[in-house]
């Protein structure tokens, strides 16, 4: 056989039914049912002329109970003895027994009595399946039904998520038969491992390249019997997750759908859910998960640490935007029984499962469209995406942000229905597939809104990258969005330099959750002239509506303006900050009695943090520690670190050590340090071998500088394998030392971040690109800076782009940082209108310096 031939046979149906046999993780045990043999298709072995077997003669479909599956093999059975049966099982048992309890309904056999006696009745491989399916069927008929949820083989690929395909002349039905995909094993062996104790496969990929098509084929291939819960939003997830039911596939098709939502898919529900059994199955776009996999620098908010948590729950699966030459075999194979199969294949500018879904088609009905208002709403809705709105535009939105796409002469010869032709262009399905606008219901007969076809925006993101948006969209958007979205387009105009609107949608809504959002306000406050009185009201109203973050900054500008008397009404309201703020305010001006009277008065740790600092510094040190120490016994951690460092500067060397040995961490940490300064070697063994980790750093560390690095390392690994962070960072630093890039990338793969992070830095020094790109492409955060550095050093503009793109803020930074450097101010400006984190305040920089 050729490398050419075996390289077919390889690659055929069949060859990637046997090879999924091979790999497939069984449920239940037994022999696969999924394998396919060169002697019979399908891979069932029958004996000959058994009508028994024949589906027209035994409908297994019509099989629901435990009696009429034991009709059933009856029938099957065809007068054979228990004896013969019993020989023709063999090697698998199948006692008379056992085979009588099958035959008469007496009790619900098990699956390995089924398997047994449909091999001892001449049924092997896929031949087994229809009958196993009938079987889980009948032994789950029981277990109650989630509601809402389906049997996987009821379920219609279209309401799961699966695109329509184009519509031609004798093609039939809504989806064309499915063309095997190189992914199928791995795919079926990760949905059949997870049915074993629950989990969560996630297949990602780019709009309309199959994803969602071959996890529909892969779930129905092998759970069938189980029921399907496609939720509509979080409250119907939570509902299941309170209460979760056995063989139960949960559906998240568009994964960042539930993530994205306000009350947001937990990393604790998703945990709970595939904890009880549940098989989990989502799809995702590569941006999405790129930007959510992501690991911010150690200064940057961490808005998907939850996200992260989830992703690294799943097997990722991903899919190519391409067919492969041997999926495009396996087309050609079945392109005779469809006739878009044929138009998918011969049309070679666009990719096989993008043609069926119409994405070509719809990008042309945009880009080259008859009606001029037809394609200005389908832009406005595009552009309206693009910057952060993720709910339907609105009518009144449309009717508002269009015209800024048309020229004066077409504005003004408008017919007065303009905007219903256009909807009506925008919403016409192409090849009876997709529109480039979808409604979205408000109810019966009414529509909230209109949503773009996902491939049509992703082609908008590229073509649309650095246009920057009209004023007058912009405030559109600030007056039709959907309060869900106020934060995002918010972020979305300060990125894009548009303070006014980014002002507005900051402080329209509720005010921003996180604190690098709060700053941002504030900062574009004061620097668009607004006053300081102006700034204190704004944040005094937040403040009154329970917003802790507004709050916080309003005790801050309080202090920092003086405003004593308001800082003191606060604190007197029970405002821990305010109280903070005033004692420093207070120490600031000398009023030192003051503060102390006022600290005396408080409970909460920061002030008393504050009294202590006050209590020091007048060297009443006694005072101090015996404030410190009753809260430190009662486990505060702010209490327990100040005490610490306070008897580690005292030399209070007992004392550390009995809250050392009480399990009192920081206290740990200041007696090893001590320890190890004072060269008391033996007890920083001692405490070592006893499982602390700083001693264990500490020790290491001056085993480190007389040269012992191999007893240095033995001494770390096994704290570090208890997750001891201290010890992980000691180990970390003496493997990247000892160039041990091995041990590192193992650490770093068991998601040992100080291992990532001196694995990284080992790579970027030694010139590994291509593994930091393969690492951060994983979610390594940072890998992901490194290479963005490196990138940045190399000059390589274009995939800094690309990165920043998909999420990237450490790609953003630099690629920032490297156009200001050559002083590139177009290419910053189109960054500018491309939303490039930090390329706003690089260009306005970059504008400051010129003479």
């Amino acid at each position: 056989m050729g490398a050419k031939e075996a390289e077919e046979r390889n690659c055929s149906p069949g060859a990637v039914t046997s090879m999924f046999a091979s790999k497939v993780v069984e449920v239940y045990g037994g022999p696969s049912v999924f394998g396919a043999t060169a002697e019979q298709p399908g891979g069932a072995r029958m004996a000959d002329n058994d009508p028994a077997a024949d589906p027209s003669v035994i409908d297994l479909d019509a099989v629901q109970s435990v009696a009429a599956f034991a009709a059933a093999c009856s029938r099957l059975r065809e007068g054979r003895s228990y004896a013969v049966l019993e020989r023709a099982a063999r090697p698998l048992s199948l006692p008379k027994a056992t085979l009588s309890d099958l035959l008469n309904a007496k009790s619900i056999p098990t699956r390995e009595t089924v398997i047994a006696f449909l091999t001892a009745c001449g049924l092997l491989d896929e031949a087994q399946r229809p009958w196993l399916a009938a079987w889980e069927r009948v032994a789950t008929a029981h277990q109650p039904r989630p509601d809402g949820a389906v049997r996987v083989r009821d379920a219609r690929p279209r309401l799961l998520g699966v695109h329509a395909a184009i519509q031609v002349e004798g093609a039939h039905g809504e989806l064309p038969p499915y063309v095997p995909r190189d992914l199928d094993a791995d795919l079926r062996t990760a949905i059949t491992a997870a049915a074993a104790s629950g989990g969560l496969v996630l297949m990602v990929g780019g709009s309309s390249v199959g994803k969602t098509r071959a996890l529909f084929e892969a779930v129905q291939a092998a759970l069938p019997e189980w029921w399907l819960l496609h939720p509509a939003d979080i409250p119907t997830i939570g509902a299941h997750a309170a209460a979760p039911t056995p063989r139960t596939v949960l559906w998240l098709d568009e994964l960042q759908r539930y993530l994205n939502h306000p009350a947001g898919l937990t990393f604790g529900t998703l945990h709970g859910l595939i904890a009880a059994g549940t098989v989990v199955v989502a799809t995702l776009w590569p941006e999405e998960f790129s930007r959510r996999a992501a690991r911010p620098a150690a200064d940057q908010p961490d808005p998907h640490a939850d996200d992260r948590e989830i992703l690294r729950l799943a097997h990722v699966i991903r899919v190519p935007d391409r067919f492969t030459t041997a999926e495009r075999r396996r087309g050609e194979a079945l392109a005779g029984t469809d006739r878009r199969l044929r138009i998918a294949l011969d049309t070679t500018d666009a990719g096989f499962t993008q043609v069926l879904a119409a994405g070509p088609a719809l990008i042309q009905r945009w880009e080259t469209a008859e009606d001029c208002y037809g394609q200005a709403v389908i832009t406005a809705a595009l552009d309206a995406r693009r910057v952060g709105a993720q709910h339907p535009v609105t009518h009144d939105y449309l009717t508002a942000a269009a015209p800024a796409y048309l020229t004066p002469t077409q504005q003004a010869t408008a017919p007065p229905d303009w905007l219903a032709q256009a909807l009506a262009y925008a919403t016409t399905p192409v090849h009876g597939a997709a529109a480039c606008l979808a409604p979205v219901p408000a109810g019966m007969g009414r529509i909230a809104g209109w949503i773009t076809a996902d491939y049509l925006y992703q082609h908008a993101q590229n073509t649309r990258r650095t246009t920057a948006l009209p004023s007058t969209v912009w405030q559109a958007l600030v007056t039709y969005h959907h309060p869900d979205d106020t934060s995002s387009l918010a972020d979305n105009a300060y990125r894009r330099d548009e303070p006014v609107h980014a002002i507005t949608l900051y402080t329209a809504g509720a005010e921003p959750s996180d604190l690098s959002a709060a700053v941002r306000l504030l900062g574009l406050l004061k620097e668009h002239g607004h006053a300081a009185d102006h700034v204190l009201q704004l944040l005094r109203t937040r403040a009154e509506a329970g917003n802790w973050l507004a709050s916080e900054h309003l005790d801050a500008l309080l202090a920092q303006q003086g405003h004593v008397e308001e800082l003191r009404t606060r604190a007197g309201a029970g405002d821990s900050s305010a109280a903070h703020y005033l004692v420093e305010l207070l120490a600031e001006q000398g009023r030192i009695d003051d503060a102390l009277q006022l600290l005396r008065t408080r409970g909460d740790m920061p002030v008393v943090s504050g009294l202590v600092n006050l209590l020091v510094k007048q060297g009443r040190i006694d005072d101090a520690l015996q404030l410190l120490r009753p809260r430190a016994d009662a486990g505060e951690w702010l209490a327990r670190g100040q005490l610490a460092a306070l008897l580690a500067k005292q030399g209070h060397v007992e004392e550390l050590r009995t809250r050392a040995d009480a399990g009192d961490w920081p206290a740990s940490g200041k007696l090893a340090a001590l320890l190890a300064k004072q060269g008391h070697v033996e007890e920083l063994r001692t405490r070592a071998d006893a499982g602390d980790g700083a001693a264990a750093s500490q020790l290491a560390a001056l085993l480190a500088e007389q040269g012992r690095i191999d007893d240095a390392l033995q001494l770390l690994r096994p704290h570090a394998d208890a997750e001891d962070w201290l010890a992980r960072r000691k180990l970390a630093d003496l493997l990247a030392e000892q160039g041990h890039v091995e041990e590192l990338r193992t650490r770093a793969d068991a998601a040992d971040w100080p291992a990532s992070g001196k694995l990284a830095a080992l790579l970027a020094k030694q010139g590994h690109v291509d593994e930091l790109r393969t690492r951060a492409d994983a979610g390594d955060g940072a890998a992901a800076s490194q290479l963005a550095a490196l990138l940045a050093k190399q000059g390589h503009v274009e995939e800094l782009r690309t990165r920043a793109d998909a999420g990237s803020g450490a790609a953003a930074s630099q690629l920032a940082a490297l156009l200001a450097e050559q002083r590139e101010i177009a290419a910053l400006r189109d960054e500018v209108c491309a939303g490039t984190a930090g390329a706003a305040e690089a260009l306005r920089q970059l504008l400051d310096d010129q003479p």
